[in-house]
C-alpha cells in the first residue's frame, strides 16, 4: 500500500474514532454515526482499490521489464542487420536497403 494512502487511511480512521467517543456532542454539530460509516466504507473501498492497484503495478512493472528487453534485443539486432549494408555497399545504395545516413 501506498504510504500516502496508508497515512490517510490511519488519519481517517483514528478521526473517526475519535468522533465516536464524542458523538454527543458532535451531533449538534451535523456529524452523525451514518456519516461515520459512511466514512469508514469509502476508507474500506480505497484501501480495496489500492490493493488492486498495487497489484496491476507490480504486473506492469515486470511487462514493462519485459518489454525493455526485447526492446534491446531488437535494438541490437537493427544495429548489427545495418552494420552488412553500410560495410558492404555505398553510402549512395543505402537507402535502397531501408537504412537512412543519419550519422
Amino acid at each position: 500500500m501506498s504510504k500516502t494512502i496508508q497515512l490517510q487511511i490511519d488519519k481517517s480512521r483514528t478521526l473517526i474514532e475519535g468522533f465516536r467517543h464524542h458523538l454527543a456532542e458532535l451531533t449538534a454539530r451535523g456529524i452523525s454515526e451514518d456519516d461515520l460509516r459512511r466514512m469508514e466504507k469509502d476508507l474500506d473501498e480505497l484501501a480495496k482499490i489500492n490493493e488492486e492497484c498495487d497489484a496491476i503495478r507490480a504486473d506492469l512493472s515486470q511487462k514493462v521489464k519485459h518489454m525493455n528487453g526485447i526492446l534491446a534485443d531488437v535494438k541490437r539486432s537493427y544495429v548489427d542487420k545495418k552494420k552488412v549494408i553500410k560495410v558492404n555497399f555505398l553510402q549512395e545504395e543505402w537507402m535502397k536497403y531501408g537504412v537512412q545516413d543519419k550519422r
